[in-house]
C-alpha cells in the first residue's frame, strides 16, 4: 500500500508541475498579446532603457542616467551587449520580452511557498492568480523593475520556510539582490532577521547558517552601495532610506513648507495631509489590485484563516507590513499608482489558500477546473479592457516623432509621455544628454499649461521662452486648445504645418508653427 502511496503521489507531483508549465506558457501568450511591439516603452521604463544601452557599451556601471535601483538595467545591459547594433525599439522589445519571461517565472517561488502550508492543488491556484493578474500583465510589459522585485522579493520568504532549512542563507543573497534592484528592499532585511531568531528561538548563538547569511548579504550590497556612492558622489541604498526619514521629520512633522511638492507647498498640517493621502491611497489602490482575480479568494481566506497565532502568520505579517510601507510612503506624498503594492500580490495569493481550502471540501475537481477558467477569462476581459487603445498610442508617437524632429519647445499634451523616447529615437543611436536628476535630460521643452486662462495668454507668454509649436488633439485638457483647433484663423501668430485629417488617421489632432515674425 505504502509503495503504490508513493507511485500515485509521485504522479501526482509530476502532473502538477506540467500543469504549472502549461500555465505559465498560457501566460506568457497572453503577456504576448497584449504587447504593442511596434510602440516604444515610456516613461520610468525609458530611464532603465538608457542605463541598459550606456552599460553595454561602455561595459562598466555608467555614472548620469540612474542614481539608484540600477539592478535591473545591470541584467538587461548583459543581453543587450549581444545587440549592440540594434535599433532602439528592437532593444525595448527584448526589455520587454525579459521582463515578461521574468514575471511568469515568478509562479515557479509562489507555487513552492504555497505548496509548503496547502496541497499541491491549491499552490497551482495561487501560481494561477498571480499569473493572470491583469495589473501584472500590463506592468510586466512596461519594462520596469517591478517584475525583478517581486521575484527576488518572493524567493526571500520562500527560503525561509523552505523543507530545507539550511538553505535560509539563500534568503539574504535575494534580499540584497532586491535591494540592488529597488534600494527600499534594503528594510526587508529587518523581518529577515526577525523571521530567523523566530526560526531558531531556542539557540542562545547564532549559528554558522546565520552568520553565512549575514556574510553573503555584506558581500553582495556592500560593493552595490560602493559603485551607487561612486557614480553619484553622494547617493547611497542607505542615503535614500534616510532620505526618506528626514523628508519626514523636516517636511512632515515639523510642518516645513515644501515649495516643489504641491501637497506640502503651504502652511497647512503636514501630519494631516500626509495621513489622510496615505490611508486613502493604499485603502483604494489595494482594493483596485484584487479585483477580479483576488478579491474573491483573499475574503474567504480572511475569513477561514485559523484564528490562532502561529510563528509562520507572524513572519508574513511581518514581511507584509515593509512591504507595505514604501507604498504608504509614496501615497502619504501624493503619488497615485497601483504599482507600488503589486510586490503584496504574492502574500494575497498564500492568504487565498484558505479559501480555496475551504472550497476544497466540495467538489475538488470541478472547484479546481472552474477556478483556473473563471480567472482566466475575467483577467483576459478586464486587461483588454483597461489596455489603452494601442493605434491611438502609435499614432500620437508617430506625431510626437515628428514633432520633437521640428520643434524646440512644445506644449504640455496628451500622450507628451513620448517626448523623451521621441527625443531619443531621433538622436539615436546617441543617448540624450544626461541630467542632473539622474535621468536623460530632453531635447525638446515642455511648457506647463497649468496657470492660464486663455491660449492666447499661453502662447504669448512662451514664445519668447522656447515654446515653437504646439500639438493640439480635440478635447485635450478639458477644452483649452479647443477654439485654437476649431478657430485657428482667430490665430495669426501660428501655422498650421500637419491636420490628421489630412493623414486618414483615427486620432484627431494639428500641429501648428509659433510664426514670431507674425
Amino acid at each position: 500500500m505504502k509503495n503504490n502511496y508513493d507511485l500515485t503521489e509521485k504522479l501526482s507531483e509530476k502532473n502538477s508541475i506540467k500543469i504549472l508549465i502549461l500555465l505559465i506558457i498560457g501566460a506568457v501568450f497572453t503577456r504576448l498579446y497584449f504587447t504593442p511591439f511596434h510602440i516604444p516603452i515610456s516613461l520610468d521604463g525609458i530611464d532603465y532603457f538608457a542605463y541598459a544601452v550606456a552599460m553595454s557599451r561602455e561595459g562598466m556601471f555608467p555614472s548620469g542616467y540612474l542614481l539608484t535601483n540600477f539592478g535591473w538595467s545591470s541584467f538587461l545591459s548583459i543581453v543587450f551587449s549581444f545587440f549592440k547594433e540594434s535599433e532602439m525599439l528592437e532593444l525595448m522589445n527584448i526589455q520587454r520580452i525579459l521582463n515578461t519571461a521574468i514575471s511568469v517565472l515568478i509562479a515557479i517561488p509562489i507555487y513552492l511557498l504555497i505548496k509548503t502550508f496547502f496541497r499541491k492543488e491549491i499552490a497551482l491556484l495561487g501560481a494561477t492568480l498571480f499569473l493572470f493578474d491583469p495589473r501584472i500583465i500590463q506592468n510586466s510589459i512596461l519594462g520596469g523593475t517591478d517584475s525583478l522585485f517581486i521575484l527576488f522579493t518572493i524567493l526571500t520568504i520562500l527560503f525561509i520556510f523552505y523543507k530545507k532549512s539550511s538553505l535560509i542563507y539563500l534568503s539574504f543573497i535575494f534580499v540584497a539582490l532586491a535591494a540592488f534592484v529597488r534600494y527600499e528592499g534594503i528594510v526587508l532585511v529587518i523581518p529577515l532577521l526577525v523571521s530567523y531568531a523566530i526560526k531558531n528561538r531556542q539557540q542562545k548563538i547564532p549559528n554558522i547558517k546565520l552568520l553565512v547569511g549575514i556574510s553573503l548579504f555584506l558581500i553582495i550590497i556592500i560593493p552595490i552601495n560602493f559603485i551607487n556612492y561612486e557614480n553619484t558622489g553622494q547617493t547611497s541604498i542607505f542615503s535614500q532610506i534616510i532620505h526618506r526619514g528626514d523628508y519626514v521629520s523636516e517636511t512632515i512633522l515639523a510642518n516645513e513648507v515644501d515649495r516643489d511638492d504641491e501637497f506640502f507647498a503651504t502652511n497647512e498640517n503636514h501630519i494631516r495631509i500626509f495621513i489622510e493621502n496615505a490611508v486613502s491611497g493604499f485603502i483604494k489602490y489595494l482594493g483596485w489590485i484584487l479585483i477580479p482575480t483576488f478579491i474573491i479568494f483573499c475574503i474567504l481566506g480572511i475569513i477561514f484563516v485559523p484564528k490562532k497565532i502561529t510563528k509562520n502568520k507572524i513572519i508574513i505579517g511581518l514581511f507584509f507590513v515593509f512591504l507595505a510601507l514604501s507604498s504608504i510612503f509614496a501615497y502619504g506624498r501624493g503619488f497615485q499608482e497601483t504599482r507600488y503594492l503589486l510586490v503584496l500580490l504574492p502574500i494575497f495569493a498564500l492568504l487565498s489558500g484558505y479559501g480555496f481550502n475551504y472550497l476544497m471540501k466540495y467538489d475538488f475537481k470541478k472547484i479546481t477546473l472552474i477556478t483556473v477558467i473563471a480567472v482566466i477569462i475575467s483577467s483576459f476581459i478586464f486587461t483588454e479592457y483597461k489596455t489603452q487603445d494601442n493605434q491611438h498610442e502609435y499614432e500620437m508617437y508617430d506625431a510626437t516623432l515628428f514633432l520633437t524632429n521640428e520643434a524646440e519647445g512644445v506644449n504640455n499634451y496628451h500622450s507628451n509621455k513620448y517626448v523623451k523616447v521621441a527625443d531619443l529615437q531621433n538622436n539615436w543611436p546617441e543617448l540624450l544628454p544626461k541630467g542632473e536628476n539622474g535621468k536623460m535630460d530632453l531635447i525638446t521643452k515642455k511648457f506647463k499649461i497649468e496657470g492660464f486662462e486663455r491660449p492666447s495668454e499661453y502662447i504669448e507668454f512662451n514664445k519668447n521662452k522656447g515654446l515653437t509649436h504646439l500639438l493640439i488633439k480635440e478635447g485635450d485638457h478639458n477644452g483649452f486648445f479647443d477654439d485654437v483647433f476649431h478657430n485657428e484663423n482667430k490665430y495669426p501668430l501660428l501655422e498650421k504645418i500637419v491636420d490628421s485629417k489630412d493623414l486618414g488617421i483615427k486620432t484627431k489632432y494639428k500641429i501648428f508653427k509659433i510664426n514670431n515674425e507674425e
